[in-house]
């Protein structure tokens, strides 16, 4: 026992003569621990509480080494500083990160703010505060323009081409709602039908015709060239003379059905000059003709509310589509902002460790480990010389790996 206490309290050179030299250290370790295993002969039972006491007396060395703690805290300082600079440079980029994030979603506040003002007030865009109902106005009319001159030219086609007239007498005069009638044959597709599928083609597609040379004289219009302006009245000129065409041919068949049942036979021979005279001819050119100019105008009409409309449509889908891309910035900017964050905690841990090292004695772990070695290779240098069984040496050297894992798991850097 008293040889446990004597060799305790045995220091080595370098703590009693207060020496930091690294090679001076190396040297007092080897030595003691050459001096301890000799006190204890090498015993591998000893060997354990001697490292656990060199490795208090390299702590206590290190704190009182007043030089080795200012260099370190110094270092430290150092690191804490550069640390504080990164810091401060995160939350740089994080105000300015937020400052972003704070400008897209006021952008995408303002969009929708616009949009909606928009909506509830189209005449921003259009310059008309009615465009909504001028637009379903004459989208009905010309709905219903555009059935009527289907059945007109159905029927007035069908007339003209494949009907024979018959007129009734009534009280001596020639029945002029029978006229009418044979005008405008309200079964014209029924009796085309039954004459024939070319019939009944001819009189579904004739309406087809009228139809398009008035979308032609629409988008000619939308040119506005002095040019467009002599196509349109060609084909208005075209569209007149098939309309008076149209006429001629039932005219003269009502003439022809006139004279036979009034004088039994023709007298003469329909002309122009004659049908041009005749009620029927410009009954059926107003019926025809006249509405069809209006259904042209009433298309243009409709037309212009309708770009008018998709002014104010295309608008907010741009719109719509600004705030997408405000949304796919904010969670870009959100993802970087979380990154920042993340970063900024870590470096915060870090200072945080550093602060704490500051407080209390700085010791590294490489210190006490290479002492320790120092100390052991001493206490083999002992056991060669005695001539020690290789497996003693075996079993101190398995002691001193194992104290030295322990203390690297468990290893205090800071007191």
């Amino acid at each position: 026992m008293a040889l446990f206490k004597k060799m305790f309290t045995t220091k080595p050179v370098d703590e009693q003569q207060n020496v930091p030299q690294q090679q001076s250290n190396k040297m007092s370790y080897k030595a003691w621990g050459h001096k301890c295993a000799g006190d204890v002969n090498g015993s591998s039972h000893a060997l354990q509480p001697c490292l656990q006491s060199v490795y208090v007396n390299i702590r206590k060395a290190i704190e009182k080494d007043d030089d080795v703690q200012n260099r370190r805290k110094t270092e430290i300082q150092m690191d804490i500083a550069d640390l504080e600079a990164k810091k401060d440079e995160i939350n740089t980029y994080l105000k300015y990160e937020q400052e972003k994030l704070t400008n897209e979603e006021t952008k995408i506040e303002k969009t929708k703010k616009e949009i909606e003002d928009v909506r509830r007030n189209p005449q921003k865009i259009t310059g008309d505060k009615f465009v909504k109902v001028s637009f379903w106005i004459g989208a009905v009319i010309i709905s219903l323009l555009t059935i009527y001159l289907f059945v007109f030219y159905s029927s007035a086609a069908f007339s003209a081409f494949f009907k024979d007239f018959t007129l009734l007498i009534q009280n001596g005069d020639i029945d002029d709602i029978n006229i009418a009638n044979s005008i405008f044959d309200s079964q014209a597709l029924s009796k085309a039908f039954n004459e024939g599928t070319s019939e009944l083609i001819l009189i579904l597609t004739i309406p087809a015709v009228f139809l398009g040379l008035g979308f032609l004289i629409h988008k000619f219009q939308e040119q506005k060239k002095n040019a467009s302006y002599f196509k349109i009245a060609g084909l208005m000129a075209i569209t007149f003379v098939f309309d008076a065409i149209l006429a001629y041919e039932i005219v003269e068949k009502i003439y022809n059905a006139q004279n036979e049942i009034i004088l039994g036979r023709v007298m003469t021979p329909m002309t122009v000059a004659l049908a041009v005279k005749q009620i029927n001819f410009w009954l059926i050119i107003f019926a025809g003709f006249v509405v069809y100019l209006i259904w042209g105008f009433v298309f243009t009409f409709v037309m212009d509310e309708y770009e008018k409309l998709d002014k104010v449509r295309y608008s907010i889908k741009i719109s719509e589509q600004n705030i997408k891309d405000y949304k796919e910035e904010c969670k870009d900017i959100k993802s970087k902002i979380k990154d920042l964050e993340i970063h900024k905690n870590t470096v915060e841990g870090s200072i945080n460790k550093l602060k704490q090292k500051l407080s209390g004695v700085i010791i590294y772990f490489n210190d006490v480990k290479e002492s320790i070695n120092d100390f052991f290779t001493g206490w083999i240098s002992y056991m060669k010389g005695t001539d020690r069984p290789q497996t003693e040496i075996s079993t101190c050297t398995e002691i001193k790996d194992a104290f030295i894992a322990s203390l690297q798991n468990n290893f205090t850097p800071v007191e």
